[in-house]
């Protein structure tokens, strides 16, 4: 969560006393090329190792260090360093030997190093006895001194490299976590939020059993709904406002009626501020625009969030049995915050750098084509919970949205396979989103080279010709009229039909004195000249049969 003197603000004096705040949200998409610039970058540094990230150049791209700071705070949601591990980086054989010698990561590693050294040496290796005493240790785990050297510092923090997780996240993407997080880091920072309903709820008895749940001590009287936050031993607001935000969240993604309110808030020079909360800024925590809009229902995430310690327990039960697959699940802190939706999660679940999310099952149409939306754009699960419906009067899943079915122990174990499943079909749609655009792409450039598609996919330039051999890219090649020079990339009908006038143009020199060294040099220059490309001209000629 984003910390109150990184926001970028302004306070003024109320004439009623105290100071309001007004928070800088980014409300249009002025930073949109800045973030998109930052995004690639990031891209660039995927399987680099931190120490190699120059954070300069996010603080130099925006301008301002508390804009990137926030910024780079959202970024973190879709990109991260890890650890990397010995199998990354040893053949298998090797990693087998290392693990049945109950070494199994640099923190053994160095374990054994040291136990070794109290045997060997008086407990300390010098500058002169290192490369030896490695050496011994080499011989006897089959390792070279310099696969120790890297072996032992792979789990430091500067050597992890980045990663991402889920899809390439969009500028719209960023800007949806900038404004949530800014609101949530002001809410979690308040003793009390106040909010005007435009009508008494009818289900006041389920909002205040959501509220009393979540661990919030609330107080609803007619229209006027409060939330008090609480201070913790250290005298922060924050890790009990994480709570109190979480809930709003949930209360306002089912239609809860808002009209307007304010929040008291705990300022850091230990003064106190005005918070304003009108519809736009409400919206940026997923304030629908009518009830009718509402994703979900108070009754089903009563349900689910009265589930969640039973969810819990089944699940590890599921994982220490050996079915988890490598799944861990987690309560969700946050909603997932995406270009145009807040969808409130109960669940976060990870395997290495697969997410997932589990929210609630949508209990209207246009909930589920909501919802539908979103689960085409990352991995999500609906999780549908209650045995008060017998399993064959159960409306079948929704088209595009995988549902799980929790109504007894040991529905779990259906988990780990849907997660997996989520997860393959978001890649595979990510995938496809990622071909075609580049398929736009060289429509719009005329010619799109290997080096060039192989970033773009990405794929070893070695293999580009056998990704667009596949049937979909197929298809797309004729969707856009776009023809494949291996060697070279990819062509327009266009381009190519000005390359191969210009083969006509310079054949005839074939039959001058040394023509078929002119040609070739005529030949080469010409067409780098139509195409804009160098990199494999002479297997565009060789297209030709020019060579």
């Amino acid at each position: 969560m984003l910390k109150l003197t990184d926001l970028r603000k302004t306070t003024r004096r109320a004439s009623s006393g105290g100071r309001t705040l007004h928070p800088h949200f980014l409300r249009d998409r002025s930073l949109a090329p800045r973030i998109e610039k930052a995004i690639a970058y990031l891209e660039t540094m995927l399987g680099r190792t931190r120490q190699e990230l120059d954070q300069e150049v996010l603080v130099q791209l925006f301008g301002d260090h508390k804009l990137a700071r926030c910024l780079v705070a959202c970024l973190a949601a879709s990109y991260r360093h890890r650890s990397r591990t010995f199998s990354e980086l040893l053949p298998a054989a090797q990693v087998k030997a290392l693990e049945q010698a109950g070494i199994a990561n640099p923190s053994d590693l160095r374990l054994y190093l040291f136990r070794r050294a109290n045997v060997m040496l008086p407990g300390f290796v010098g500058g002169m006895e290192r490369a030896p005493f490695l050496a011994g240790a080499g011989a006897e785990l089959g390792l070279e001194i310099a696969q120790i050297e890297e072996l032992l510092i792979l789990d430091s923090p500067e050597h992890a490299i980045m990663a991402r997780t889920g899809p390439i996240p969009t500028a719209g993407d960023v800007i949806a976590r900038f404004n949530y997080n800014v609101m949530a880091a002001i809410l979690a920072n308040a003793p009390s939020v106040h909010l005007t309903l435009t009508k008494v709820p009818r289900d006041g008895v389920t909002i205040r059993e959501l509220c009393a749940l979540a661990d919030v001590r609330a107080e609803l009287d007619g229209r006027e709904l409060t939330l008090y936050g609480q201070q913790d031993a250290l005298d922060t607001w924050t890790r009990h406002g994480a709570k109190l935000v979480r809930l709003l969240v949930m209360l306002l993604a089912s239609g809860l009626p808002v009209r307007s309110g304010e929040a008291v808030v705990a300022a850091p020079t230990g003064d106190v501020w005005h918070f304003r909360l009108t519809a736009e800024n409400l919206a940026y925590l997923g304030l629908p625009e009518s009830e009718a809009c509402a994703v979900f229902t108070l009754d089903t995430l009563l349900e689910c969030w009265r589930a969640q310690d039973a969810l819990m327990a089944d699940y590890a039960s599921t994982r220490r049995s050996g079915s988890g697959e490598g799944w861990t699940l987690r309560r969700a802190t946050e909603p997932l915050a995406l270009d145009g939706a807040i969808i409130p999660a109960l669940f976060t679940a990870s395997r290495g750098i697969e997410r997932a999310a589990l929210v609630s099952m949508p209990q209207t149409d246009s909930g589920f084509s909501r919802l539908a939306e979103v689960a085409s754009r990352l991995p999500l699960i609906a999780l549908e919970v209650g045995s008060h419906l017998a399993e064959q009067l159960r409306a079948p899943a929704p088209v595009g949205l995988l549902v799980l079915t929790y109504t007894k122990r040991g529905d779990l174990a259906r988990l780990p396979a849907l997660l997996g499943q989520a997860v393959g079909e978001a890649e595979e749609r990510h995938s496809a989103r990622r071909l075609e655009a580049m398929f736009e792409e060289a429509h719009e450039s005329g010619v799109l080279t290997d080096e060039q598609i192989a970033e773009h996919l990405p794929c070893d330039i070695e293999d580009v010709a056998v990704v667009l051999a596949r049937p979909e890219a197929s298809v797309l090649a004729k969707d856009y009229n776009m023809h494949y020079v291996e060697g070279f990339g990819l062509c327009s009908a266009h381009v190519l039909m000005r390359a191969r006038a210009v083969v006509r143009d310079v054949i005839h020199l074939r039959n001058h004195a040394d023509g078929a060294v002119q040609t070739m040099r005529v030949l080469g220059r010409r067409l780098r000249e139509v195409t804009g490309a160098s990199e494999g001209i002479e297997c565009l000629i060789a297209y030709f049969g020019a060579a």
